[in-house]
């Protein structure tokens, strides 16, 4: 991980770098199209916008560049590159270290992004039918605090509770989960599987 870490240090030097060769669009203004991308959720698109703002910067260290760090990290992690923003926490990590809030901020999202790295290992368990090892995990990381990891380990959860065909239990950890998120239409299709079967 720390040679990724470098190599987009690497990177956005070098292309910081090229980037004092041309005058290219102005940062503000990209930064600006990027968070208006964002906002509408089209993260693919506000990420391109948000590198060209880097490249537009021009190695200047700025609250600026930070700004759109954070926000490429954040479409990294909306678009399932869960690597490239724990890359990109770190480097900002990296750059920020001063900071004692800041490096708090940073050390909370990078355990956010080992979390996630766990449920995904944890899904190719369910998948090999390992439900009882999966819920063992899962247990430590379930939570509705509004957290990604939180949220896909108390789903898995409850999955592993319904192919145990503890359908109770998975009744109970679906109703639980769809107060949160009442819009989850698989959630409901499980959850009334489930209570159906418990009854």
């Amino acid at each position: 991980m720390k040679r990724t870490v470098q190599r987009i240090l690497i990177v956005c030097a070098a292309v910081i770098m090229l980037a004092g060769c041309s005058n290219g669009p102005d940062k503000y203004e990209l930064r600006d199209q990027g968070v208006e991308l964002f906002l509408k959720s089209d993260y693919a698109a506000a990420l391109e916008k948000f590198d060209a703002a880097l490249e537009a910067s021009k190695g200047q260290v700025s609250d600026l560049q930070f700004d759109i760090l954070k926000y490429s990290a954040e479409c990294r992690l909306h678009l399932g590159d869960y690597e490239g923003a724990k890359a990109s926490y770190e480097a900002l990590m990296e750059l920020d270290g001063d900071d004692a809030e800041a490096k708090a901020q940073y050390e909370g999202l990078l355990a956010e992004m080992d979390a996630i790295d766990v449920c995904r290992k944890t899904k190719a368990m369910i998948e090999a039918g390992n439900y009882e090892d999966a819920t063992e995990i899962l247990e430590d990381y379930a939570s509705l605090d509004g957290s990604i990891s939180g949220r896909t380990a108390w789903f898995d959860r409850a999955v592993c509770a319904e192919y145990m065909q503890k359908y109770g239990e998975a009744a109970d950890l679906f109703g639980q989960y769809l107060e949160k998120y009442p819009d989850d239409d698989a959630a409901r299709k499980e959850y009334e599987f489930c209570r159906t079967r418990s009854q």
